[in-house]
């Protein structure tokens, strides 16, 4: 968010030649200013005071209000230095890959695959002979058995779940 416009003027200046306006005091009158508020002097005279009073009390509040910004600013805010803005600008601790990497990616050479005979076995099935499928309690066999020709399906089930395994088999034939 982006600081609002100034509201309030300044009481006095020190501007000098050219510059000098109204509101413009010399070196010498600001000190003087500065003494009698240092001494004290607008609390001593109580005609004044009574006067200033409501003021005074004003610019007290914004002057704890201005010292609690103070605070904040230099506890809670912190800045960039110009190295570290200049590495943002540059993203010089991005994480990326190599040229390398990249080729090596697009042309997939760490690969691993399956040799001729495995690919032939896969097509033309020949390792398979059973499915075993387990749960906590039961087991489930699938077999393809091969009588002379002859084929069946026999599927065992096992189940645990009681004190002694129960083991029940079937056998389907296959035309």
């Amino acid at each position: 968010m982006a600081l609002a416009n100034r509201k309030s003027e300044d009481i006095f200046n020190k501007k000098t030649g050219v510059s000098k306006d109204a509101k413009s005091i010399t070196d010498s009158k600001e000190l003087e200013i500065k003494s009698k508020f240092d001494n004290g002097e607008h609390v001593e005279d109580s005609g004044m005071f009574e006067t200033l009073a409501p003021a005074l009390y004003a610019i007290q509040q914004l002057t704890e209000d201005i010292e609690e910004l103070r605070r904040f600013v230099t506890s809670e805010i912190t800045s960039v230095t110009t190295s570290q803005a200049n590495a943002i600008t540059a993203n010089t601790a991005k994480t990326g890959i190599t040229t390398s990497q990249a080729n090596a990616i697009t042309a997939n050479t760490a690969k691993t695959g399956i040799s001729t005979s495995q690919a032939s076995a896969i097509a033309a099935n020949t390792a398979k002979v059973s499915q075993n499928l387990k749960t906590a309690n039961h087991t489930m066999q699938f077999d393809v058995v091969n009588n002379k020709g002859n084929y069946a399906l026999r599927i065992t089930i096992v189940d645990s779940s009681g004190k002694a395994p129960v083991t029940k088999t079937a056998e389907l034939t296959l035309r």
